[in-house]
């Protein structure tokens, strides 16, 4: 692609562009050499996962370096799978325009942490020892690269606190490996003596364009240490030759404890080795920094030191917490407007196909309680709305009214046998129940809905047994009909039975009318009380 074709491609917005399968949402960071997007990589039926896609700024001159630069960031970060390392997923082309992919972080870069903090009373000890802990871990991971010609030997070279995200809940990510080196590879990248980084957190060989290995980047790692737990740089300077000065000179800097009283002594004498200008007498490795950390402070690193940096992040970035996630959440709503105004997707409730198979799945793994109304799908796919549940059926109720005859058939023939002809009385084995009395049939095990069954069967006139049994045989095909027509009276024993299920339903229902619930609004007045501007603004490409 040409420069001009470039110029013309940057003075066209491309929110809402498509590059391969990402959609781009919104701008929200831009570095020295690179454009960073809000994404999401759109999939099958509606499946969207958001993504930082880094994009190369326009450039006439420079345009195959800036180039191998991001496919090399890819190169080296892609070979980096640790949880404190920013997942790199992808380095893509669309038109000429490369991209790279990369996991969405949410949460804040450790620079606007740090002012936070200040604001609020300053960043507890502890959490940033785990904090810094976590960044050499990730540091480790990329240290120890290597692929199938061996080791790699990276180094970061710019490690930050603008390269640094720490989510929400607490984790730290290193990213940006746009200018790490791997030293043990030919690479045309890095000219020799050319000095890439940001000076106040470069080693003093670094800065002097020697040769860098591991251990540049734990004097890094140094520098943020002191200057989460001090509230100091250890080089601060009024200008950028000063700041050169008093990190390349022998001098060493000033301990801890002479800033912040009651300073641990362990924790310092991690700070000052970590910080020695001599490479040789610095930690060998991220890793070995890190365990000095843990055994100088083991308490940052219990539960109760866990919970620490989980409470000071909601008291520092609670509130950036629930504005930015709105922010991202109307991003994505402004986007499927677009789509769906334009044509691209049709919206969700269009697809009656996947509406259907997504309410049968809820149905099947989700039964409906009890006297709940159900939801019905028809079998054309389409959404029904709420509908009854159907009653039982005929062949239901004819078993049911047969089993009621013939259980009243036989009662009146077996006692008609047994009693005396014009005696009454009442026994044990008939279970409470009077020679003439009314026959109640088989209490029915409660149905979802409840229906009408037969409460209760007159028992015929005194006659003859084989009169009652053949008058029992004839009326067993109507008993519903006769149960349904007999009206129940309050003195009838089979009215208390009855009733229950029709009170538990109505007990049911009228609760689900009074728990019905407005819209919760509490995201749109914090999105509109923050007033932030930068909500969407994570370093990636700084």
């Amino acid at each position: 692609m040409t420069a001009s074709a470039l110029h013309s491609m940057s003075d066209r917005s491309l929110t809402h562009q498509t590059l391969g399968r990402y959609q781009l949402l919104v701008a929200v960071a831009r570095g020295g050499m690179g454009q960073v997007w809000l994404g999401r990589l759109k999939g099958a039926r509606g499946f969207n996962k958001l993504v930082a896609v880094k994009t190369l700024l326009p450039s006439e001159g420079d345009r195959a370096r800036l180039e191998a630069m991001l496919a090399e960031e890819a190169r080296i970060a892609s070979l980096v799978q640790h949880a404190n390392v920013v997942h790199t997923m992808e380095l893509g082309e669309d038109e000429g325009l490369l991209y790279l992919v990369m996991e969405w972080v949410d949460g804040e870069p450790l620079g606007f942490l740090m002012s936070r903090a200040e604001e609020r009373g300053g960043m507890p000890r502890g959490v940033a020892v785990q904090l810094v802990s976590q960044v050499l871990s990730g540091l480790h991971a990329a240290h120890e690269l290597s692929d199938d010609s061996g080791p790699l030997g990276v180094v970061h070279r710019d490690v930050s606190p603008h390269n640094i995200l720490v989510t929400y809940d607490g984790v730290a990510k290193v990213l940006d490996f746009g200018i790490a080196k791997a030293t043990q590879q030919a690479s045309a990248n890095t000219e020799t003596g050319e000095i890439k980084g940001k000076f106040s957190y470069m080693a003093p060989e670094q800065i002097l364009g020697g040769d860098v290995d591991r251990r540049a980047d734990v004097f890094a790692a140094g520098i943020i240490l002191y200057l989460l737990s001090t509230g100091k740089h250890p080089f601060k300077h009024h200008n950028t030759a000063a700041v050169i000065h008093a990190i390349t000179t022998e001098e060493p800097v000033a301990p801890p404890s002479t800033l912040v009283d009651d300073f641990p002594p362990e924790l310092e004498r991690v700070l000052l080795k970590a910080l020695d200008k001599s490479a040789e007498n610095r930690w060998p490795s991220a890793e070995a920094m890190r365990v000095a950390l843990e055994q100088a402070m083991p308490e940052a690193f219990t539960d109760a030191g866990r919970y620490e940096l989980r409470a000071f992040m909601e008291k520092a970035v609670g509130d950036r917490k629930v504005a930015r996630r709105e922010a991202v959440r109307k991003a994505q709503l402004a986007a499927d407007s677009r789509d769906i105004e334009t044509g691209t997707r049709q919206a969700l409730q269009s697809s009656p196909g996947q509406s259907a198979s997504s309410l049968r799945a809820i149905s099947i793994s989700n039964p409906a309680p009890e006297d709940v109304p159900e939801i019905v799908v028809a079998q054309t796919g389409e959404y029904t709305g709420v509908a009854p549940r159907p009653r039982p059926s005929t062949k239901k109720s004819a078993y049911l009214a047969a089993f009621a005859g013939i259980a009243l058939a036989l009662g009146v023939f077996s006692v008609r046998l047994l009693t005396p002809s014009g005696s009454t009385h009442t026994s044990a084995a008939s279970g409470g129940l009077e020679a003439g009395a009314p026959l109640l049939a088989p209490e029915a095990k409660p149905t979802p809905r409840p229906t009408a069954l037969p409460a209760a069967v007159p028992a015929p006139p005194a006659a003859p047994a084989e009169a009652a049994a053949v008058e029992a045989h004839q009326a067993a095909p109507e008993a519903a009909q006769v149960a349904a027509a007999t009206p129940a009276t309050p003195e009838s024993p089979a009215t208390k039975p009855a009733s229950k299920p029709a009170a538990r339903a109505t007990s049911a229902i009228a609760p689900a009318k009074s728990q019905k619930r407005a819209p919760a609004k509490a995201h749109d007045k914090s999105a509109a009380s923050s007033g932030n501007s930068d909500l969407l603004t994570p370093d990636y490409a700084r």
